[in-house]
């Protein structure tokens, strides 16, 4: 991809989100929350493809499919008043759709198209439930979305928990309850399995749990840097009661925090 590419990408997205502002040009807030958060995971993207040596045209498609990884949540909530996929669609693959219905394929080229494609449909997937067989430039601009979206999660949600408990959780998720409670067997699970579904999740407390495992599921060495730089792992554990079984989890996810999954040659072996 080009600069000219990376422009077009960002008018792109910004005319297809003005769609859903009143006539005042003001976004739900749902919905503002999920354009500044694509800005942001854009951001990500950017920086951890530069920081594992990808050219020039492969961080540029990294950041737009950044960009446009939550394209689906925009017409999700205008349809049913949620983000809870269970309830409504699965987001990922509703922007791929959207993507689809809006000529990207044609606009961006196949090469390009199916690696966006990819990061679209499965970057909120859980890791067993990704195609074994993605590999090469599809399965890396994937894994690279997917951290940079996990990254710029903690960060916002644990904003928010900070500011007011996280108010606004239930408006987006309404089977989350406003309380520091962990659900019994949620520990266990993320213990025996390294993951948990939000499906399972019934407090803000479960929701830091979750949040706590996507360390487990990084796959870049930068991306580890950034969330050590912002003292994600940290300002969960403040959120979380003082158990040993929250002791455990968290001191092995600082154990696995402190290893390099994916050095840059590796990055760069995986597009061939």
């Amino acid at each position: 991809m080009t600069k000219n590419s990376r422009l077009f990408i960002i008018q792109w997205f910004d005319q297809y989100v003005n769609r859903y502002r009143n006539t005042d040009g003001v976004l739900p807030a749902a919905l503002e929350l999920k354009y500044l958060h694509s800005r942001r995971v854009a951001e990500n993207a950017r920086i951890i493809a530069e920081e594992i040596d990808l050219s020039q045209a492969e961080i540029i498609l990294a950041e737009g499919c950044g960009l446009v990884h939550d394209i689906g949540r925009f017409p999700q909530y205008a349809r049913y008043g949620s983000f809870h996929d269970a309830d409504t669609v699965d987001h990922g693959m509703e922007g791929r759709k959207t993507l689809e219905a809006e000529k990207m394929p044609s606009l961006l080229g196949s090469e390009d198209w199916k690696q966006m494609a990819c990061a679209v449909e499965y970057h909120n997937r859980k890791a067993s439930d990704i195609p074994a067989n993605l590999s090469g430039a599809a399965g890396l601009t994937l894994r690279l979305v997917r951290d940079a979206d996990k990254l710029d999660i903690m960060d916002l949600v644990l904003q928010s928990v900070t500011r007011d408990g996280f108010t606004a959780l239930p408006d987006m998720l309404p089977h989350i309850r406003l309380e520091q409670e962990l659900t019994p067997g949620v520990i266990e699970t993320v213990i025996k399995t390294k993951t948990i579904s939000i499906s399972n999740l019934s407090t803000v407390a479960d929701f830091m749990v979750m949040l706590a495992s996507w360390f487990y599921d990084l796959n870049y060495a930068p991306t580890r840097k950034l969330a050590g730089q912002r003292k994600i792992i940290q300002r969960i554990e403040q959120e979380l009661p003082d158990t040993k079984a929250v002791r455990e989890l968290l001191e092995d996810i600082k154990k696995q925090s402190g290893s390099v999954v994916i050095e840059k040659r590796k990055a760069r072996s995986n597009q061939t």
